[in-house]
């Protein structure tokens, strides 16, 4: 929903601004899901924004939820038809809840591991439709009392958000200004479209970032992230050292784990000179992610040679950890979400 709508409404009958407010709050953060419920509006108006003022442009399709209850899965369905997923995690008990959100359906980018890499791009999703994936947990989380909303909103859903640059800064915006998100609360991930980096830093400079790495040297990223072969390392590095130029704040990267494929000793120092070669690695941190099957023919890294990746990764004096996944029995962990067209 965008607020604009209501504002629309309002000046069409005459309301002033307080009313306005009083709506955009109840939306976004009270998360009412029928305009009957919004209790500071007379019968009448909350009966005409009813049939005036659509509150979401997204659907249920289907819900899942994690036998450790610590991630939900949400397919929401478009107005044209199209599935997208969404998933809303927390990774500690107690903890703050993170949404991953999406920003195209389906992807162009083929990352070979990657279930949304194999449907391919079916479009982009609009700032109102990035936005109201947010508004579903929004009122998903009031509807199932685990608390206000979600803490952390992450651009690593379906889709490369850099590849739908104008609808994702549209989407921040709206996020920030009208949801009160902080900036710092937001991180973008991208596959690696060095072109649009520098353009994020200057744009959102307080927004995270997050490089989805996987190899760290030409040939094997080539092989498992085509995106390479335009936007190579070299690149990529010149871009991190823009983007440091403009922010001096952390970037993660992003490396799966791909047993024999991406995580011998080598790849840990192939990934170390990356590093190495840029002006600033102490503000690179690596989370390694055990692979999350899909249709593919990868198998997942031991767990002991994780670990074993990430101890060379520490010897070489790399900040990283290995990040936890959530999600897996119901394929709403990293990788794995995988829309459908109706």
């Amino acid at each position: 929903m965008l607020p604009s709508t209501i504002h629309t409404f309002a000046e069409d009958h005459g309301l002033p601004q307080y009313r306005v407010n009083q709506a955009v709050e109840a939306v976004v953060k009270k998360g009412i899901q029928k305009w009957s419920d919004l209790s500071t509006w007379s019968k009448e108006l909350r009966e005409e924004a009813e049939r005036s003022i659509p509150l979401q442009t997204l659907s249920v399709h289907k819900i899942l939820v994690s036998s450790q209850k610590n991630a939900v899965k949400a397919a929401l369905k478009t107005r044209d038809g199209n599935i997208i997923e969404t998933v809303l995690m927390q990774p500690k008990p107690d903890d703050a809840w993170t949404t991953c959100i999406s920003s195209q359906v389906g992807c162009a980018m083929a990352c070979t591991f990657c279930a949304t890499g194999k449907l391919g791009l079916m479009r982009n999703l609009s700032a109102e439709e990035i936005a109201d994936q947010v508004l579903f947990w929004i009122q998903y989380m009031h509807e199932h009392n685990l608390g206000e909303r979600p803490n952390n909103i992450v651009y690593m859903g379906m889709g490369e958000p850099l590849n739908n640059w104008k609808e994702v800064d549209e989407s921040i915006r709206l996020l920030t200004s009208t949801y009160g998100y902080g900036d710092r609360h937001i991180s973008v991930s991208t596959s690696g479209i060095v072109v649009m980096i520098p353009k994020l830093a200057k744009a959102w400079p307080q927004v995270n970032l997050a490089i989805s790495l996987h190899a760290a040297n030409d040939d094997d990223r080539s092989a498992l992230m085509p995106v390479n072969r335009s936007f190579n390392l070299s690149k990529l590095q010149d871009a991190l050292k823009q983007y440091f130029e403009i922010t001096n704040r952390k970037v993660f990267l992003e490396y799966i784990l791909l047993d024999k494929i991406n995580d011998t000793p080598k790849h840990a120092r192939d990934l170390g000179k990356f590093i190495e070669g840029i002006n600033k690695p102490q503000l690179l941190h690596v989370n390694l992610i055990v692979y999350n099957k899909t249709k593919s023919d990868y198998s997942e890294t031991p767990r002991d040679h994780a670990q074993q990746f990430l101890n060379l990764l520490k010897r070489m004096g790399i900040s990283a950890t290995i990040r936890k996944n959530l999600g897996r029995d119901i394929a709403g962990a990293c990788g794995q979400l995988a829309g459908e067209k109706q």
